[in-house]
């Protein structure tokens, strides 16, 4: 991840991935080559394009190269050089293949804290697609402490933004944890936290209750809080899923202005 300076409450002209690779690509001759890296302890997705339409009719039989976690791969596609004007490989997460084993989590702050909603499922603000129609949004405030829901693996963290807005165009420009959790096969993430909020980075290993970072502003958001999300794979990519939390907790019953207490 490259680390940014950033002054004004402005978007920021730069974009932050949550986690890097050494994949390399060469094109020479009439071929592409292509040495794929997964550093990750999760499953993670490549997806191959060009900007030529016939060219992307080859790459459908690599669509998508899944690559399992901590592996290398090389590939080669023959292209003719005059096809090929500009090659992307765009990253995902997970492998729908994954087995999926839902059990109760964590609520994800810390034991005695009590919080309130203030935006449940398919919420009409921001809860609104397939990837955050079941994200819970708690009413943490900056500085208060984000705790892992389950035990798992860090597998992207963005720590560097440091404001956000009420304005749509701010919705990749918050700090967040992305965490694996091989036992469900599902991820949660942790969004909206201040800048260098994070006390946890790429592959090290958690367990539920830990604290992982600090709640904040950045992103999409006119409020603080904590968005909470849990996502699987899909061949479409990653969806939001429902979840159930111990203590009793059910995702799908939890509305806006409940209070709940861990």
């Amino acid at each position: 991840m490259v680390a940014i300076a950033l002054g004004c409450k402005s978007v920021p002209h730069q974009q932050l991935y949550q986690a890097q690779t050494a994949t390399k690509v060469k094109i020479s001759n009439d071929t592409i080559h292509l040495a794929l890296d997964n550093p990750l302890k999760s499953p993670m997705r490549y997806y191959l394009s060009s900007s030529d339409s016939l060219f992307n009719l080859r790459l459908k039989p690599y669509q998508p190269v899944v690559m399992q976690p901590e592996t290398k791969r090389s590939i080669n596609i023959p292209a003719d050089s005059l096809e090929v004007k500009t090659f992307l490989l765009n990253t995902g997460l997970g492998d729908p293949a994954t087995p999926i084993n839902r059990y109760r989590i964590s609520l994800p702050f810390p034991k005695g804290k009590s919080y309130r909603i203030i935006q449940a499922y398919e919420g009409s603000y921001s809860h609104n697609d397939a990837q955050s129609k079941y994200a819970i949004d708690f009413s943490l405030k900056v500085g208060d402490t984000v705790c892992a829901a389950d035990d798992g693996i860090v597998v992207g963290v963005i720590k560097d933004y440091k404001y956000g807005g009420a304005d749509k165009k701010w919705s990749d420009y918050a700090n967040y944890i992305t965490i694996f959790h091989p036992k469900s096969g599902l991820y949660t993430q942790y969004v909206h936290l201040k800048q260098n909020g994070s006390f946890v980075k790429i592959g090290d290993t958690i367990t539920e209750g830990q604290p992982i970072g600090l709640a904040g502003k950045t992103g999409w958001t006119d409020i603080a809080h904590l968005h909470f999300n849990v996502k699987m794979a899909v061949p479409q990519g990653m969806i939001s899923v429902p979840v159930k939390f111990k203590g009793g907790y059910d995702g799908e019953a939890m509305r806006k202005g409940d209070i709940v207490q861990k």
